[in-house]
Formats: C-alpha cells, sequence, structure tokens
C-alpha cells in the first residue's frame, strides 16, 4: 500500500512539473550562473577588444546571470606561428576544464586558432570582429557556430579624407602581412576597380620596420593619402614586433602625408581620419546572438552570419592642424573628435 502511494505521488509531481510554465522551468535553470569563456586574438587593455566585450555584455542583456572567463591570446605581441599555437592550446585545453556553456572569441585569430576546432560539436560558439568569411575558415554552416563580421567602410573614409583635403585621389596602402589583410586590401581593389574619384597606386606589406619608415618618407607611388592596415607586426631589427602606439606617433611626427584608417585607435594614436568600424556594435551583435542561444533556445545554425553596417567618422584635429588642414563645420558637428594625440596626455 506504501509503495503504491509513493508511486502515484511520483506520477502527481511529475504531472506538476509539467504544468510549470517554460519561462518559470528556465528561471530555475537561470539560478547557477551560465559561464562564457571569452577569447580574444588580441590583448587588454586595448580599446577595440575591450570595446567588443562591453558590446557582448551589452547585448547579452544585464538579467542574465553569467560567470565570465577571459582569456588572451595575444597574438599582437606573440605573434609567432609557435607562440600562436602554444596560446591556442591553452585556450583549447581551458575550454576542457573549465566547460563554458558558451565561448565568444574575437577576431580573426581567435576563430582560426581555436573556435575551427570544435565545428559540429555541442557547445555553441558566437564570434565578432572577424575579417575573413565564414567559408574561408571552413565554418559556414556549422551547427554550433554564428557571429558578426567586420566589413571596413572603405569608401566613406575615402571620400571623409577628400573632403578634408580636396584633390586627394591617389591612395597609398601600408600594413603588416598578418594573414587577414589580403582579404581586406582585395576588397579596397575591388571598389578602386568601380570607382573613378579615387586610385589605388601602391599596396606595401614590409616585414622590417625599417623598410615601412623608408617607404613613408620617400613616396615613391606619389601618393596623395596613406591607408593604413595592420600596424602590430613590423620588425624592428632585433625581430621583435614595434609597439604600434610607438609606429602611430612616428608618422604623426614624421610624415606630412594624410593618413586615414578603419579603427577608433588609430584615431586616438594620429592618424587624420576615419570611418570606424564600431567595435561596440560588433560585440553586441554578438551578445544578441548569444542570448538568442543561451536563453531562447535557438540553434546557433539558425542565426545568420552577418556583418555590422553602422560606420562612426571620427577626426583627429591635431593631426588636422599639424597637416595644415582647417576641417569645414559641417564635417566637425558631424563627427567624433579627437582633440590631441594620445601620447600627449
Amino acid at each position: 500500500m506504501i509503495t503504491r502511494c509513493l508511486v502515484v505521488l511520483g506520477l502527481l509531481l511529475s504531472l506538476l512539473m509539467l504544468a510549470i510554465p517554460a519561462d518559470a522551468q528556465e528561471s530555475r535553470n537561470a539560478i547557477r550562473p551560465l559561464r562564457i569563456l571569452h577569447i580574444m586574438s588580441f590583448n587588454s587593455p586595448y580599446i577595440w577588444t575591450d570595446s567588443q566585450f562591453d558590446g557582448f555584455k551589452a547585448g547579452l542583456g544585464a538579467d542574465v546571470k553569467v560567470q565570465y572567463q577571459v582569456f588572451q591570446l595575444d597574438t599582437k605581441h606573440q605573434s609567432s606561428a609557435e607562440e600562436q599555437e602554444h596560446n591556442a592550446r591553452r585556450a583549447r585545453q581551458l575550454i576542457e576544464e573549465w566547460k563554458p556553456d558558451l565561448v565568444y572569441t574575437s577576431d580573426d585569430d581567435a576563430v582560426k586558432l581555436v573556435t575551427t576546432h570544435y565545428i559540429n560539436r555541442p557547445l555553441p560558439f558566437v564570434f565578432s570582429g572577424v575579417n575573413l568569411s565564414a567559408k574561408d575558415y571552413g565554418i559556414q554552416g556549422a551547427s554550433n557556430i554564428t557571429g558578426v563580421l567586420e566589413r571596413e567602410h572603405a569608401l566613406e573614409t575615402i571620400h571623409l579624407i577628400q573632403a578634408l583635403k580636396p584633390g586627394i585621389k591617389r591612395i597609398q596602402i601600408f600594413s603588416d602581412n598578418a594573414a587577414y589583410w589580403p582579404q581586406v586590401i582585395g576588397r579596397i581593389r575591388s571598389i578602386a576597380r568601380t570607382h573613378d574619384d579615387f586610385e589605388l597606386v601602391g599596396v606595401d606589406q614590409p616585414v622590417a620596420y625599417a623598410d615601412f619608415q623608408r617607404l613613408v618618407l620617400e613616396n615613391p607611388n606619389k601618393a596623395d593619402a596613406y591607408l593604413i592596415l595592420g600596424n602590430f607586426n613590423f620588425k624592428d631589427a632585433k625581430g621583435a614586433d614595434v609597439p604600434y602606439p610607438q609606429l602611430q606617433r612616428w608618422i604623426a611626427e614624421n610624415s606630412k602625408i594624410p593618413d586615414l584608417s578603419f579603427w577608433e585607435d588609430r584615431m586616438l594614436h594620429g592618424t587624420l581620419a576615419g570611418i570606424t568600424v564600431s567595435a561596440f556594435e560588433q560585440g553586441q551583435g554578438a551578445g544578441k546572438l548569444a542570448r538568442a542561444i543561451l536563453i531562447k533556445h535557438q540553434s546557433p545554425a539558425s542565426l545568420p552570419i552577418k556583418a555590422t553596417t553602422k560606420g562612426v567618422p571620427i577626426i583627429n584635429l591635431e593631426r588636422a592642424r599639424q597637416l595644415g588642414i582647417t576641417p569645414r563645420a559641417n564635417l566637425l558637428l558631424s563627427a567624433q573628435i579627437v582633440k590631441s594625440y594620445e601620447w600627449a596626455k
């Protein structure tokens, strides 16, 4: 008799559990903080990386209980293949040991070195700040991976520099040789082929910092403006990477050619102007995808990989003054203004 009563009681409890609304059950499950591992390609503090992470948290929502852990691959400073693979193994080991509910990777190196090892596995991955395509990394159509692509505002940036200094037409690209820049350069070449208001007169990717300095000063292609892409991996005489603030300061103090780029930190460190990719928007988009996966229980494969569209115009007034450029009032009113160099603060 007692056994029969216990069986009936168990059945009643099961029925009661089924009657609990789904959102109430989710609330119970949410008592344990979700574990999110953020694997950043670069390092912190760094405004590009930090703003993506801030955006991710905003997109995920303050109402979600989360325990974060951050791993820095630091590929801008530890850039050799051996160093990158060593750090990537450590990151993958952390995944196995900590067992996160979701992994958020920012920028290309983290996708290449970590995400690609987990294609079609149960663990969901979300990325942001990626220059190459999902197809390039072999993650297109993966059941557990989605994210946000980074697409530069090249034509808009060139039009901004032309508005700042009319007559600019000949554009020279300088960059380090990180693996993702050829795709970016290819997109700019495609734009140049279909627009006659500017001309791409050269692309140089020297390895040695001394060669970079020489080319900037000599301006062999008679460029009207320099477009600076990668600025982390130029090597000094000892083979070490030159810190990018040092490189940016050298350009500002030695080059008389207007310069442009696509990232906020460049204007803070002396570049004249650019329509920047919003790092916050990149991270926010990734955070919203993570919310859809963790809270709404949507499959990553059902969430399209897309690029963000917001561009933020930024002008460095000190660099403009140094180059003898007086920006028009309408440009100043529509742009974020940097009033000094970062090293002068």
